[in-house]
């Protein structure tokens, strides 16, 4: 074979970065896959815990920013649970009454799904919502 001078002069290619997109993409899909299943990660693996009431009141969430949604809901300590929120059967207009149902040294069976339960309690430290509440007999 003969070489010629194309092929001395021939750059060798630089190796690309194209599987660097590839990572990217799916972690970009696989978390948005993660916060839009979030209200299936709490309805998994349903727990209920009886807790004894000492306060609730009245409180409103946000989340987000600039016009963000606000969630009517009650703010619940209890003896032995720590603290629970509670939005479930609760609106604007009922979240005093609902707040002044919760009488203190009364118990409560709560229903906690498992990314309240475990995620928002144990690795982020802030307050899990319930998926139900039944006051104990």
């Amino acid at each position: 074979m003969v070489k010629t001078d194309d092929d001395s002069r021939r750059i060798p290619k630089r190796p690309t970065l194209k599987w660097y997109w590839n990572v990217l993409g799916v972690l970009v899909l696989g978390i948005g896959a993660f916060v839009l299943l979030l209200p299936v990660w709490d309805s998994i693996g349903v727990e209920t815990i009886r807790c004894e009431i000492l306060t609730a009141k009245p409180e409103t969430s946000s989340g987000g920013s600039r016009g963000s949604a606000s969630t009517a809901g009650v703010f619940v300590e209890t003896a032995n649970c720590g603290s629970i929120y509670v939005s479930p059967r609760v609106t604007f207009d009922n979240q005093d009454e609902v707040a002044a149902s919760f009488k203190p040294g009364s118990e409560y069976d709560f229903d906690i799904g498992w990314f309240s339960r475990v995620v928002t309690k144990g690795i982020r430290n802030e307050t899990p919502s319930v998926q139900d509440y039944r006051m104990v007999k």
